[in-house]
């Protein structure tokens, strides 16, 4: 058969890039009598941009907390690449995030979500010092055999910025899974390039979308007390009984006591849509959620804090110069950056930070009440590029002032000449 023939050292291939002409494995003549279905099987196979691999998967993730989304990948991708079996491998001293939740625990919650259905390796845990994928495949491959890398396709795209990548592909192939709205084109774009620069085999999956969730969204929600539709009922409960991701409860329900239900409503989608741009960003987890979190804490306060300039006193503005304010005194928030993305939030300044441009750009774009004509297309560009989507948010709010004679504030013009012209 054509996978047999696939692992036949004479022909065989690390990406359909190398596969040989069917003409030259098959003559024509000999297919003519196979009938014509056979026919239609063999060039269908041989046009699939990836072959199926008996490997084991390895699905690797902090799972904190595990997802539905996770149960369905993993086994969608398992028929879709006909692999062996998928290994889930919870992180344990990992280089790339700071967990706060132990792994007991986030052990227990794979274990509820999964339900039997997959195996879990535990190999992260036992690895002393920062567990690398450089350094563990090689280890779960000599435990299992051949396996191929699970990753997302925002992981791909940063795939150049991980420990030794060079090395990697070397070990197993990766097999990437696009998620929410990622671009095909552009993940194969970025498969091409480290293949050309590193070898290995690098395939994306062409069946299989992962929806637009994540458990960093899934843990602001419950900071934020909205509803866990994504998690399992046993995982939801496991949460519960250990008072997961309740770190922030304080500044919770002290922001959402001073805002109106609607405001509060905005403010718990600027902490998603925040969370969601800095996917591609990499700021800390703190930062955005306290910066979108207390971005408009001060809207319905008509107390003024020292420390604010006298000429946005009684303008539109005020509110995020007493918010930054408040922040510091009130909330005891000591960051400057986050201080300073409450501050510029509604006016902009010359020189954006980062986490300004984040909270500027997810106070206009946020799923839950921005609603107006065109702001699809800012979100897309938003969550695919910050700078780009800031830029294109200022214009259109800088346009706005424009068109209804509206007195723009000294520092929004500063931030129009240095980003808009």
């Amino acid at each position: 058969d054509l996978v047999t023939l696939k692992n036949n050292k004479k022909h065989k291939t690390k990406s359909s890039r190398d596969a040989p002409a069917l003409s030259k494995v098959f003559p024509i003549s000999g297919f003519l009598s196979a009938g014509a279905d056979f026919i239609r099987f063999v060039i269908e196979f041989h046009d699939k941009k990836y072959y199926t691999i008996a490997m084991i998967g390895i699905f690797g993730g902090a799972f904190d907390p595990p997802h539905k989304e996770h149960v369905r990948i993993a086994t969608e991708v398992k028929k879709e690449f006909s692999l062996k079996e998928v290994v889930f491998l919870p992180s344990g001293n990992s280089p790339h995030k700071s967990l706060q939740t132990p792994f007991s625990l986030r052990l227990k919650m794979l274990e509820a979500a999964l339900e039997g259905a997959f195996p879990i390796d535990q190999t992260e845990n036992e690895f002393p010092g920062r567990a690398y994928s450089y350094l563990i495949l090689p280890l779960l491959k000599q435990k299992y055999g051949d396996v191929a890398f699970l990753i997302g396709g925002d992981s791909l795209l940063a795939f150049d910025k991980w420990r030794h990548p060079e090395e990697i592909v070397k070990i197993c192939p990766l097999i990437v899974v696009p998620r929410g709205e990622d671009d095909i084109d552009e993940l194969s774009a970025a498969a091409e390039g480290y293949m050309r620069r590193w070898g290995g085999d690098i395939r994306i999956s062409r069946t299989v979308r992962g929806e637009d969730v994540s458990s960093t969204a899934i843990r602001a929600k419950c900071a934020l007390g909205m509803p866990l539709d994504d998690v399992a009922d046993e995982v939801k409960a496991i949460i519960e009984q250990n008072g997961l991701y309740r770190t922030y409860d304080a500044y919770v329900q002290k922001v959402k006591g001073m805002l109106r239900e609607k405001r509060w409503r905005h403010t718990c989608g600027v902490v998603l849509a925040g969370l969601k741009i800095n996917e591609r960003v990499g700021l800390p987890f703190e930062k955005v959620f306290l910066g979108c979190l207390l971005h408009d804490c001060m809207k319905y306060v008509d107390r003024v804090n020292p420390g604010v300039p006298a000429d946005v006193i009684g303008t539109k503005v005020l509110h995020a110069f007493n918010g930054a304010e408040e922040a510091r005194l009130a909330f005891g928030i000591t960051d400057p950056e986050i201080i300073d993305a409450i501050r510029y939030h509604t006016t902009g300044r010359a020189g954006m930070t980062a986490l300004d441009k984040l909270v500027y750009t997810a106070d206009m774009v946020e799923e839950l009440t921005r609603d107006f004509e065109g702001v699809e297309e800012l979100r897309a560009a938003a969550y695919r590029d910050l700078d780009d989507g800031f830029v294109r948010c200022f214009k259109v709010c800088y346009d706005s002032l424009i068109e209804r004679q509206i007195p723009i504030y000294y520092l929004t013009l500063d931030c129009y000449k240095q980003y808009c012209k």
